[in-house]
């Protein structure tokens, strides 16, 4: 210690009159890992003797010995925006072309390029969004010491249903799938999980829990549409085009749409009815929204109630066919008192709805900005906006323009999921 003072304190002097030492520090750089494999393919080798003066085993590019240079790999997927990223040889990022993104704008083609799987309860081979994804979950419980050890029975529970940003999929383990329907959950009671653990349970609220979770996955993908139209508006970015994502029907649009079963829009994918929740008659407060995975408290089941949901063909004159051979196409109309119960639900759907009105009216004021359209609104306009007031109708549009400002192809896909599940996707043969 009396050697190692005096030489401290020098040190310490030396800092104060400026005369800091600094070592430099360096770190190990990561190595960048490519997400693709894919490389130039090699021409088709031959495997005839004439053609090697030697062994085949000992050439440089022999088939035999160096196989994985002949194998052949997927490119990247297409993204929907360009992302920045630096330059490397092979399989550079793309954007989408105008028919990848007129694919991609399609909620059903979506649905029937997920991956294949068989259901459980009939067999049957279908894509994995047509299905319910079902694991065994085993709950915590603390630990009772005692001279017995019991083991806690597993539990069915849905699995994959809602959106990865939200709740990860379980990929452990093994799972079963059965039909997007509420009849087929509610026959694995008979025993086709046991596959899974012949300890399994099923719960008796796991036909309402899917249907929970169905709903809950709707409103996530609108408040993924919804941020998403609000960055832009914040950022003054993705202004490329106007194309309408979200619009609201005036009611002589809703009332001739209601008289002739006919929707004469051509990016339709869905109707929403959806008025504003009443305030309670006992507290004189509307419901707060709610986006919870317990089980809701204040479902609202009034008799008489509209169907989910309704099929409108869309106008000839927007699909015209001088063939008359393909069927006309139809555009879902979703009743929202029925399709979503829960008053603090729908109280939630309506804000997601009206904040995505808001924003595309700041995007369409950036947008005429940017193209210095600084036009202003005739008198005459107003007159007619307030004579010709907005329904309750909601119209979601997705198209190839639509589909790069936000994904409203995923919300249909979500309601059409909650619409197959309720029994009214099916044919009864």
């Amino acid at each position: 210690m009396p050697r190692l003072l005096p030489r401290l304190a020098k040190e310490i002097e030396k800092q104060g009159n400026g005369f800091l030492k600094c070592y430099p520090i360096t770190f190990a750089k990561k190595k960048r890992v490519t997400k693709s494999l894919y490389k130039a393919p090699h021409p088709k080798p031959s495997f005839h003797p004439s053609n090697y003066e030697k062994s085949i085993l000992l050439g440089s590019n022999s088939p035999v010995t160096f196989s994985k240079d002949y194998s052949h790999h997927k490119r990247l997927p297409p993204s929907v925006s360009s992302q920045p990223s630096l330059p490397r040889d092979g399989d550079a990022p793309r954007q989408m072309s105008q028919v990848e993104f007129s694919w991609w704008a399609n909620p059903y083609l979506r649905m029937l390029a997920s991956p294949i799987r068989t259901c459980i309860a009939t067999g049957a081979t279908l894509p994995s969004d047509l299905l319910i994804r079902l694991v065994g979950l085993r709950v915590e419980t603390p630990i009772v010491l005692g001279p017995k050890k019991e083991v806690v029975p597993a539990t069915l529970a849905p699995d994959g249903i809602l959106h990865p940003k939200y709740v990860s999929r379980r990929s452990g383990g093994n799972a079963i799938y059965a039909l997007c329907w509420r009849k087929a959950i509610e026959d694995l009671q008979k025993g086709p999980f046991k596959r899974i653990s012949a300890h399994l349970k099923y719960p008796h609220h796991l036909p309402d829990q899917v249907a929970h979770l169905l709903r809950l996955r709707v409103l996530q993908e609108l408040e993924l549409v919804t941020e998403r139209l609000e960055w832009a508006t914040r950022s003054g970015r993705n202004l490329a085009n106007d194309a309408v994502v979200l619009r609201r029907l005036s009611r002589e649009e809703w009332g001739l749409m209601k008289t002739t079963k006919t929707i004469p829009y051509q990016s339709a994918i869905a109707v929403l009815i959806l008025p504003p929740p009443n305030k309670d008659p006992v507290t004189k407060k509307r419901p707060q929204p709610s986006m919870s995975a317990l089980p809701p408290t204040d479902e609202d089941r009034p008799e008489n109630l509209p169907p989910l949901s309704e099929l409108l063909s869309i106008s000839s004159d927007t699909f015209p066919d001088e063939t008359g051979m393909l069927p006309r196409p139809e555009v879902p109309l979703y009743h929202s008192i029925t399709a979503f119960p829960s008053r603090s639900q729908r109280a939630a759907l309506h804000i997601f709805l009206t904040r995505i009105l808001t924003a595309e009216r700041h995007l369409k004021r950036l947008h005429n900005e940017k193209n210095g359209d600084k036009s202003v609104i005739p008198a005459e306009k107003f007159e007619a906006f307030s004579v010709n007031k907005s329904s309750h109708a909601f119209l979601l549009c997705s198209d190839a323009k639509t589909v790069q400002r936000g994904d409203t192809a995923a919300v249909a896909k979500a309601l059409w999921r909650l619409r197959m599940y309720e029994s009214e996707g099916w044919s009864t043969t």
